[in-house]
């Protein structure tokens, strides 16, 4: 009798050693990375989001593409997209390691209110960039560790800018213009990231 109730306390008292140390590394790395200020970027359109619907809602209206009602329509679209699972799951365990997540949109910010806002538990910064430059600059500037892109181009900045790159596969059925070339500069790519 005794030596079972040794053994189911040496079972758990060993459980809760092994949930202790897992617990203590969390918040050593949360911690640090918390501390230091790292962050992590991901590109918005065929990165955290199969956007194209609501580039083909924004076509709808007909608004002039590239004008500011333009943008303001595929900002206000964004319940048309669908979530990327890996992404947005790699995005997620970055943030629970204390890393800080900023989201990249290559479009106008005219509407982009309302999709900054669905966005605000994930993503603690949200840049519209309509150029390169401004991505170059917002991501020489910071302290990133990681940006996930499925354009060439934002491999291309990230990599000038000295931030590792990471390629997220773009949809067969995307609309997005921006080459997407996966391999091509021999980064690493985000396995089942295309779905």
């Amino acid at each position: 009798m005794f030596q079972a109730i040794a053994a189911f306390f040496s079972k758990w008292f060993g459980r809760f050693k092994a949930f202790s140390m897992a617990a203590g590394a969390w918040g050593f790395l949360f911690s640090v990375n918390s501390l230091i200020g790292f962050q992590a970027g991901f590109e918005y359109d065929d990165g955290l989001v199969y956007s194209t619907p609501a580039f083909q809602a924004a076509e709808k209206d007909k608004a002039a593409p590239g004008g500011p009602d333009y943008w303001n329509s595929v900002n206000r679209s964004f319940s048309y997209e669908r979530l990327k699972p890996v992404p947005w799951l790699s995005a997620w365990t970055l943030k629970a390691l204390g890393v800080k997540i900023a989201v990249f949109c290559d479009r106008g910010a005219e509407g982009g209110d309302s999709l900054e806002a669905s966005w605000r538990k994930l993503a603690d910064y949200f840049y519209f960039t309509r150029t390169e430059d401004e991505k170059y600059k917002i991501l020489e500037k910071r302290r990133f560790i990681v940006y996930a892109a499925p354009s060439d181009s934002g491999i291309i900045q990230a990599r000038k800018a000295g931030v590792t790159p990471l390629r997220v596969r773009k949809s067969k059925r995307s609309v997005n213009p921006l080459e997407s070339n996966p391999g091509k500069f021999k980064e690493r790519t985000l396995p089942f990231s295309d779905f």
